[in-house]
């Protein structure tokens, strides 16, 4: 039985990285094979050299040459990176139970959102799992990159080579209150919102703060903020149960106005449109089940032609 203690302690990444380069002699293909730049391929070379001690591969012309402590491990790699191959090859099986794991905003019930749960919730065997990134203190990226998620829904465009990141739909802001509001009718002058207190949507997403601030700073600078939350749905029911004025996604509010008695104020100042964004890992492609779930929700029209940025 393998010592689990001593396994958790050395980086099999870096076997999977050193494999790679072996197959291609050579840094920069082993990088694009793994979708990772040469300088990470370069440091896992230089981490695993100081744990097995040897240079593992040296200048041959204008290639390398792997050593001989190299060709040795890897003639045990081989075999043991096949199996597991065969056994990841084995859960990729449709009887068996997964777990789709989803990070993304509380925009949950916006109806594309809603569309591509019931996507994956038509795969059988499948337990999705939806965590809100207001909760999670990770960065999109090191979420990613420790695959905590096979999907991150997220405002912001990720620039890295190994992540996909394409427009997934649009959300516009819109300026509600209650219907019976006492002072509000259905348009408002910027007197007259000065007047008013506000609820505010706590929020890591940057381009919703960036608008915050401005929208605080275009003659609002008195705008009374009397309760503040990171739950759109206490937002909302707040809004309804009370004097207060609030900005919320119009998607989510097209859903909920009836229901909570909810109305829509013609705001003096311009309001955005943000742009919600799909962010998975290129290396997610190479599994059958995770592709499929791609090419469903392309053909849906989620995500227009795929475009990635």
């Amino acid at each position: 039985m393998a010592n689990l203690y001593n396994l958790k302690r050395f980086d099999l990444n870096l076997l999977i990285i050193f494999e790679c380069i072996y197959q291609n002699l050579s840094i920069s293909k082993a990088a694009q094979t793994l979708f990772i730049t040469p300088s990470a391929v370069s440091q896992s070379l230089q981490r695993l050299r100081v744990q097995l001690d040897d240079p593992l591969f040296v200048r041959s012309g204008k290639g390398i040459s792997p050593t001989t402590v190299a060709a040795n491990l890897h003639l045990h790699l081989e075999e043991n990176l096949n199996s597991i191959e065969k056994t990841i090859n084995i859960m990729g099986k449709t009887d068996l139970k997964k777990r789709f794991v989803v990070y993304g905003p509380q925009f949950h019930a916006l109806p594309k959102l809603t569309n591509f749960m019931n996507i994956l919730l038509d795969e059988p065997n499948l337990e999705v799992v939806y965590h809100d990134t207001a909760a999670d203190t990770d960065e999109i990226e090191e979420i990613m990159n420790y695959r905590k998620a096979d999907v991150v829904f997220t405002m912001e465009q990720c620039h890295n080579r190994a992540l996909v990141s394409v427009p997934f739909c649009e959300c516009p802001v819109v300026l509600v209150c209650r219907k019976d509001h006492p002072r509000l009718g259905d348009t408002a002058t910027l007197e007259e919102l000065e007047k008013e207190r506000f609820t505010l949507f706590q929020t890591r997403e940057h381009q919703v703060k960036e608008f915050q601030k401005a929208y605080n700073t275009a003659r609002l600078t008195e705008r009374d903020f009397a309760f503040t939350s990171s739950s759109l749905m206490t937002i909302f029911n707040v809004i309804h149960q009370s004097d207060l004025a609030g900005l919320v996604p119009k998607l989510i509010y097209d859903l909920l106005k009836d229901t909570l008695g909810l109305k829509e104020i013609s705001s003096p100042l311009p309001l955005p449109t943000f742009t919600l964004y799909m962010v998975y890992s290129r290396a997610s492609m190479s599994s059958p089940f995770f592709s499929d779930i791609i090419r469903k929700v392309k053909h849906n029209n989620f995500i227009h032609e795929m475009d990635e940025i």
